[in-house]
């Protein structure tokens, strides 16, 4: 029996003490201040820091903090990655987590970074036909694997807010949805009785952006709240709603008010509201 009893609490052991060492080494991780410069760069490449309440600066720094120190940056096609860059993607990343109680994108340990749009190559399997075919992307997010973005694009997307485009966001947004273990638009929520509504607003906003791609085609009427690409899939219709929520908060909350409402609870931020009056003007939205 004593023989038993010292192998359960051997078993025990083994699983409990990794599980708070992990738990140990991200609090003293989230504990290293961010330098002068690494601050700075926050400042100039965040738009909403400066409207965070001091509690949820604090947070996020924290947040990088664990971040940079986790997840290697690694330039490709030549680019030399900045300090700059990595503080960039890294508060966009960070911002989704604010509020809740979080690993910090657990399975995600590099992130690749293009100087530009770049070609990735795709397969199909359909029964037993394999075909291949070459996108240009600016981004994207491999499944328990590595976040992939275009510093171009991310650089034109920070700089140009009210075309309602972050490609970091939308990335970083797919990665939180995996954390279920299913790409479906649906993230994991903190608690059972969270997200009740979340099927029937997203579905019935997901339906709606289909019938107006189908409607238009391949046409582009102009500036909208929510791209088109979001149709793709209930993944991409939550990654593309993602950056609205966070880029363009006011014309989502205007035009989209029950989708906000459902980002809001689940991001515990209300950006809308945050964003001072010398924020960039709001786009032109297409009906």
């Amino acid at each position: 029996m004593t023989t038993f009893l010292f192998i359960v609490l051997g078993a025990v052991a083994l699983w409990v003490l990794p599980y708070y060492w992990r738990l140990l080494r991200r609090r003293q991780l989230r504990g290293r201040p961010l330098n002068c410069d690494q601050e700075r760069f926050l400042g100039q490449s965040l738009r909403i820091y400066k409207s965070l309440p001091l509690t949820m600066q604090a947070q996020l720094r924290g947040e990088m903090s664990l971040f940079l120190q986790q997840k290697e940056f690694v330039g490709c096609d030549g680019l030399e990655v900045s300090e700059y860059m990595r503080i960039a993607v890294a508060a966009h990343a960070c911002l989704l987590l604010l509020g809740r109680d979080t690993r910090c994108y657990p399975d995600l340990y590099t992130v690749l970074l293009y100087p530009d749009t770049y070609v990735a190559r795709e397969i199909h399997r359909q029964n037993y036909v394999e075909t291949t075919r070459h996108s240009v992307r600016e981004g994207e997010s491999h499944y328990r694997g590595p976040v992939v973005i275009s510093w171009r694009d991310l650089e034109q997307d920070l700089a140009h807010p009210e075309l309602g485009h972050n490609v970091a966001l939308h990335e970083f947004a797919h990665k939180l949805d995996e954390e279920d273990g299913y790409y479906d638009g649906r993230p994991l929520f903190e608690s059972s009785g969270e997200g009740r509504d979340w099927a029937e607003v997203f579905g019935a906003e997901f339906r709606h952006l289909r019938q107006q791609r189908d409607s238009e085609g391949s046409q582009n009427t102009g500036p909208r709240v929510l791209d088109l690409y979001g149709a793709e899939s209930p993944a991409e219709f939550f990654a593309v709603a993602t950056e609205a929520f966070f880029v363009i908060p006011a014309a989502l909350s205007s035009h989209h008010s029950a989708l906000y409402r459902e980002l809001r609870n689940f991001y515990r931020i209300d950006p809308a509201v945050l964003y001072d009056t010398n924020s960039p003007a709001q786009p032109k939205i297409e009906k």
